[in-house]
């Protein structure tokens, strides 16, 4: 897990953006060997994001493998990739809200992938 709001200091994302003025951070955790997994699999996708709503109120997070969208820039998207190694199969999941929200978010992330990949 890495904090890489300042990756996003010069930001055009409105989502981003409204999070880190109100002194919310960007969170990122690499997952190797995870790349296309969360668009292949839209159950566990839906999954994740019910369970994270529940337990912390964040409606859903964000992977690499989505963007350009939401406003981040394929430019955001390659020095997300570089902060954390990314390789061909690997995917970044960020969360993006108050701290400690976003550090238990990413751990109820991790559980369910981990989870998925022992099945």
């Amino acid at each position: 897990m890495k904090d890489i709001s300042d990756l996003f200091s010069q930001t055009h994302s409105n989502l981003i953006r409204d999070i880190l003025d109100k002194g919310g951070v960007v969170l990122g955790m690499k997952v190797e060997n995870f790349a296309g997994v969360l668009l292949e699999n839209e159950a566990l996708a839906l999954e994740i994001e019910k369970r994270l709503e529940e337990a912390t109120g964040i409606e859903g997070y964000i992977s690499t493998d989505e963007l350009p969208r939401y406003g981040i820039l394929a430019e955001e998207k390659e020095a997300i990739e570089k902060a954390f190694g990314v390789k061909e199969r690997d995917v970044v999941i960020l969360i993006a809200e108050e701290k400690k929200k976003a550090q238990k978010a990413l751990k109820i992330v991790e559980e369910e992938i981990t989870k998925h990949k022992r099945r």
